[in-house]
């Protein structure tokens, strides 16, 4: 090799190279001047194509020009955009330093910063780049100084719970009453609330909604129900109305905290009716004094009672005079109400090539069936045209073969191999392009490259600054490509920069933690050689000295050790991971490494790297769309049906992001339904899930069915002809003594009528909440949802007419429920407000923000249960696609009628038992984050 030429220090990003020729770069620097300046690629690609000896040679030539042998002059103020992009995504331990964090939760400085600022940081002293505040919005960390020791994550990070505030097992017990008190229901008082309005349709009164959706399109946009009606509709929220299919206006009703509060919806709202039996209603007023936990009533109270006694009689007299039926409607032979839904569109990526949009049939002149046009002809004799795999390429398509004793030459393998009849044999030099940016800097990468290749006998070897290609197209190809690359190398070396503020012993430690944070690297080191050791070259101390890093310690240096220690061991042959779990670690390890992107779909190719099959990249995919491809094309574990059955631990965790706020592994759920389509927007086509409306606009009566025994079949007869007796007896009074005396008879059959009926009218109240308090054996089956949080007596009080104990709290249905165990050991549901975290986010949810999470409350009839969650906005449908753990995982979808996308808004976990009672939907297109419209 030829004499070391000292390296200049690292300077600011431009590109990683890939093109780099190393001997033209040394022919401009024997050719170069001393007036000429350091020569450093312009960033407008990638690279791929540095040659090292024309690097070299200009550099030799500038030293002799300029009659000295010190090395350029090092830049000592590093880029301010560079580093405050890798302060903002980095997930590391910070340093103490001059830094805080500031009101809208970025990093900001307390003293200005050296080096290029804009005139935004020049007024505030912050700067984040846009495309980062654009995918973290709002840090975990908001106002929370920032000092030594302290983990800074800017993305979706959510405070840990207390230890108190998971409830089972821990010591936290919740208290046997709800802590939080709400309003009273005013009910129809409401229709004079100062904005109530007014319409014909029911419901009669509302409040309009309270905030627009945001839209900057106004016009009215199209919509086609599952009955084929097409019309266009302004924007506003919209549900499918079970009863004909057809797109209605949106009412929630509300607890009356929140119908008070300021108008914060994009959905109207209107106030909770008591919607049961008028005859339960007229008892329950008269005995609601009573005390129901078995204490004796007091003089109070007792007055109370008797003061509506009397009236309550009265009224219920009148009422059986005309029969009403006590019991609800029967709907549906009992089944939930079915969700209307039919996708009319096309998918993104279609399963089954004859549904892909590109092949639309038509229909052949002279011809009584619809034939194919020729693209889906075509797309038919190829297997998986719409998804296409590509083959894994054999050998790189450039390398860096050495010359005689000195020297390297790039050269095309396919052609050095028709040269020499045998494969080429490579070694591979790792680096990122933080730390090697410009021509001069990615010289080290070549003596580096040069000096393992003769050491270890290969032919060439292989790096990323030289070998991608010349051109733009070529370069992007070949990185997806890296991970046969690194399959085919005889060994793998890094090289390394020192980190810029690391003092030693640590620089190599330092210098590689940042080299890991590029998202190529988790790929290079699982797929080494097993059992090897990794040489580690500081550009600073050249190649005499480098740092041995055995495979299986790699994980210690990243900062998700925990994880990808246990992919480390899979490749290593440690330890064995299903193909499942495979893809679910790497993707949460590649989810930690945020540098090193070319395309929204990176990440989904870099994991691809990793597997068998792999889906032909394509350009115009987002993140999603990729990985969605890429798991349809590996489907034998169901990896995207799981997924969309998880629940994430906060509103803006990314979909990448597989946490379960269940704390469920995906390999855990079992899916019920198939993903067959990938839609646009980031969203999925699903088949054969079971669904279900939810009526968001007022109770209904719910029919039900009880056992009855001879003397309640008798009585409730009787007692329904009391009103009859009643006028008899009256009419058979009057005629007697109109009669005069000999019509004795005749007034006492009148008089014993008379008092039969009026005893059993003065007990009509608590008759008739004996006749119909009995347990229920059966009950029509339906989702109430309501906006807000009520007592569970209330609820049933608005539903049955009285508390009498038929509902429940879900135990583990939502992940505010909470239970306990009773003194025989048993599991009860208790008030999700017994926990004092909980009914803080009741009481912040009266005025949420748009986005922010708003507590509702689903009421199942069929499992007789009450269910508090939280959501950004009412779902319309609960849709079942999986379950786990006895339960099936249900989710809750708010529909965006204007692209006939369903969108998750919450997942709860619902007995089995309850998919007998719903039908099944046809395809729907479902989405897993719903932007703010």
């Amino acid at each position: 090799m030829s004499a070391q030429v000292p390296y200049p220090p690292a300077s600011p990003p431009t590109s990683h190279g890939g093109n780099l020729d190393p001997n033209e770069v040394r022919l401009r620097q024997r050719q170069a001047s001393a007036a000429f300046p350091a020569y450093s690629s312009d960033g407008s690609s990638h690279g791929g194509n540095t040659d090292p000896n024309a690097v070299r040679l200009r550099l030799a030539q500038m030293q002799q020009t300029s009659g000295s042998s010190a090395p350029v002059a090092q830049v000592t103020e590093p880029d301010t955009v560079w580093m405050w992009q890798q302060a903002y995504v980095r997930q590391v331990q910070m340093q103490p330093g001059p830094y805080k964090a500031g009101p809208s939760s970025n990093m900001v400085a307390s003293s200005p910063l050296p080096g290029p600022q804009t005139a935004q940081t020049a007024q505030s002293g912050q700067y984040v780049p846009a495309q980062y505040r654009q995918q973290y919005p709002n840090p975990g960390h908001a106002q929370t100084p920032i000092q030594g020791n302290t983990s800074y994550f800017p993305t979706n990070s959510q405070p840990q719970p207390s230890p108190g505030a998971s409830y089972a097992p821990s010591p936290y017990q919740p208290s046997q009453t709800s802590p939080y008190q709400g309003r009273p229901e005013q009910g129809y008082k409401n229709i004079f609330h100062q904005r109530s309005k007014w319409r014909i349709k029911w419901p009669n009164y509302f409040q309009i909604a309270g905030i627009s959706r945001l839209t900057s399109d106004t016009n009215e946009k199209h919509h086609r129900d599952m009955m084929q009606r097409a019309k266009d509709f302004p924007a506003e929220e919209y549900y499918l109305s079970p009863f004909d299919g057809h797109l209605a206006k949106l009412f929630v009703q509300s607890t009356q905290e929140i119908y008070d509060a300021d108008p914060n919806s994009t959905w109207r709202r209107t106030f909770i009716r008591d919607q049961s039996p008028l005859i339960l209603q007229i008892a329950n007023w008269a005995l609601e004094s009573l005390p129901t936990n078995g204490r004796e009533a007091t003089g109070e109270e007792t007055a109370i009672v008797a003061a509506k006694w009397i009236p309550s009689c009265v009224a219920i007299l009148f009422l059986m005079i005309f029969p009403v039926s006590v019991a609800g409607e029967v709907r549906n032979n009992g089944l939930y109400d079915a969700l209307p839904y039919r996708f009319w569109g096309y998918p993104y990526h279609a399963r089954n090539p004859q549904e892909d949009k590109r092949g639309v049939q038509i229909q052949s002149p002279g011809l009584s069936h619809p034939s194919a046009t020729p693209s889906v002809q075509h797309s038919r004799s190829t297997k998986s045209a719409l998804n296409p795999i590509s083959e894994r390429p054999m050998e790189p398509k450039y390398l860096c073969f050495l010359k005689g004793t000195e020297g390297v030459e790039i050269l095309e393998v396919s052609k050095w191999r028709r040269d020499h009849d045998i494969a080429a044999t490579y070694v591979l030099v790792s680096y990122t392009s933080e730390q090697f940016r410009t021509e001069e800097d990615q010289l080290f990468l070549h003596d580096v490259g040069e000096h393992i290749a003769r050491r270890a006998g290969v032919q060439a070897y292989w790096v990323g600054c030289s070998c991608l290609g010349n051109t733009t197209e070529e370069q992007q190809d070949n990185v997806w490509r890296i991970s046969d690359v690194v399959r085919g190398a005889r060994s793998m070396a890094i090289a390394v920069a020192d980190v810029s503020g690391q003092e030693q012993p640590n620089v190599n430690t330092a210098a590689l933690r940042q080299w890991g944070t590029r998202v190529w690297t988790l790929p290079e080191v699982l797929l080494t050689p097993s059992n090897s050791e990794i040489e580690v070259y500081n550009r600073r101390t050249g190649l005499d000295a480098p740092m041995l890093v055995y495979k299986r310690n790699f994980a210690t240096l990243w900062g998700d050790a925990s994880i990808s220690r246990e992919l480390i061991d899979h490749y290593e042959g440690n330890l064995s991971l299903s193909s499942l779990e495979l893809v679910t670690i790497a993707l949460k390890c590649l989810h930690s490494r945020q540098k090193g992107f070319y395309l929204q779909g990176d990440m989904a190719y870099a994991l691809m790297g990793l597997l068998r099959r792999r889906p032909s990249v394509v350009k115009s995919d987002s993140a999603f769309q990729a990985f969605a491809r890429l798991s349809l094309a590996n489907d034998n574990d169901l990896l995207l049906e799981r997924l969309i059955c998880t629940l994430p631990k906060s509103l803006s965790q990314p979909w990448y992001d597989m946490d379960d706020q269940w704390d469920v592994s995906l390999w855990d759920i079992l899916p019920s339904t198939q993903v067959c389509g990938i839609a646009d927007n980031d969203t999925v086509i699903i088949d054969g899930c079971y669904a279900a409306a939810i009526r968001w606009k007022a109770f209904a009566a719910v029919a039900n069915l009880t056992r009855d025994s001879w003397g309640r079949f008798f009585f409730r007869y009787f007692f329904r002809s009391t009103s009859y007796l009643f006028i008899v007896g009256i009419s058979l009074v009057a005629a007697g003594g109109a009669a005069g005396g000999g019509r004795i008879s005749l007034t006492a059959v009148g008089a014993i009528f008379l008092t039969i009926s009026l005893l059993v009218i003065l007990g009509s109240p608590y008759i008739i909440r004996k006749l119909y308090t009995g347990k229920l054996w059966g009950t029509q089956a339906w989702f109430f949802g309501f906006e807000g949080y009520m007592d569970i007596s209330t609820i049933e009080q608005h539903i049955f007419g009285a508390d009498m104990g038929h509902l429940k709290w879900s135990t583990n249905g939502s992940p505010l429920s909470v239970h306990t165990a009773n003194e025989y050991g048993e599991c009860i549901g208790r008030d999700p407000t017994s926990k004092t975290e909980t009914a803080d986010k009741v009481k912040r949810a009266i005025n949420a923000k748009r986005g922010e999470p708003r507590i509702f409350t689903l009421v199942d009839t069929y499992t007789l249960t009450v269910t508090v969650f939280e959501a950004a906005r009412p779902p319309i449908a609960v849709v079942m696609c999986g379950a786990e753990g006895g339960m099936q995982r249900a989710l809750l979808c708010s529909y965006e009628w204007s692209s006939q996308t369903l969108y998750r808004e919450s997942v709860l976990r619902m007995e089995t038992v309850v998919l007998d009672q719903m039908a099944r939907v046809g395809r729907l297109r479902l989405g897993l984050r719903r932007e703010d419209l």
